[in-house]
Parts: C-alpha cells; sequence; structure tokens
C-alpha cells in the first residue's frame, strides 16, 4: 500500500475485499466513471469505497421511491376509478351479480328439467294408446339427455 496525502492508495483486489465485490466489479465501477484510478492499479480507498456507496443510494433513491410510489399511485387511481365505473353500471342496471345471473340460471333449468321429466305422465294422458313400455322407452330418452346435457355441458 501507498500513502497518499489523503487517502490510502490500494490495488484492485483490495478494494473488492473492501467492497465485498470481485475485481471485475471494480473494473465496471472504474469503466462507468463510480471510482477514479489514482495511478495505474492503484486506487485510493476512502474516496473509493464513499463513491460506490454514493451511487448506490442515488440506485436505490431512484428505484425506491419516485417510480414505485408513482406506480402505486397511479394502480390504486386505476382500482379506484374501476371500482366506481362497476358501482356506477350496477347502480344504472347494466350489471347484475354473478350469483345473481347463477342463482336465475338455476331456477330456469330446474323449471325446464321439472317440465321435461313430467312430459311422459302428460303424454299418457293425451295418448292413450300408448302402452306403459312405450311410457318407459319415452322416459328413460328424455332423462338420458338431460344427464347428457348435465354432463358435457350445455
Amino acid at each position: 500500500m501507498v500513502k497518499d496525502s489523503d487517502d490510502t492508495l490500494v490495488r484492485a483486489v483490495v478494494l473488492a475485499q473492501w467492497l465485498g465485490v470481485s475485481e471485475r466489479a471494480v473494473a465496471g465501477y472504474v469503466q462507468n466513471g463510480i471510482i477514479v484510478r489514482a495511478q495505474r492499479g492503484l486506487y485510493p480507498l476512502q474516496e473509493s469505497v464513499r463513491a460506490v456507496c454514493h451511487h448506490f443510494r442515488e440506485v436505490a433513491s431512484r428505484r425506491g421511491t419516485t417510480s414505485t410510489l408513482t406506480a402505486q399511485r397511479e394502480r390504486i387511481a386505476r382500482e379506484q376509478a374501476d371500482a366506481l365505473e362497476m358501482k356506477n353500471a350496477v347502480t344504472r342496471r347494466e350489471m347484475v351479480s354473478a350469483k345473481s345471473v347463477t342463482d336465475e340460471w338455476a331456477s330456469i333449468l330446474r323449471m325446464v328439467r321439472s317440465r321435461v321429466l313430467a312430459s311422459p305422465s302428460r303424454m299418457q294422458q293425451q295418448l292413450g294408446h300408448l302402452s306403459a313400455h312405450d311410457l318407459d322407452v319415452i322416459d328413460r330418452e328424455l332423462r338420458d339427455a338431460l344427464e347428457e346435457l348435465a354432463n358435457n355441458g350445455l
């Protein structure tokens, strides 16, 4: 090590150890103008450590506060606007809840199912010539059709 008037000069390997990085990273700091060489192969220790710390503080402040807070505020504003838009659509009856739609369709499908299953007995009343076997076949076909629709979707 060579003493400078205010700062100790060290080789890249020592500076890398102080910074907890590789010698290649030290070379990258030099190339990016973060660290300045004092002499060929020697770096001012205190000045270099301060410069790297200052660089990381700047990077952290740019990354952490301004852009993150701005992005969060924008996201919150979008969410609030979306919530208000949905609330207004419900008020204007342009939108209904999924549960209401599901309940209504379930009610309609129960009614259709009961009407279809009641068909063989209504047919028997109107078509007296149908045998019990005929009505069983009709009943089985209707039940099979309902079962197939239930399993494969509408």
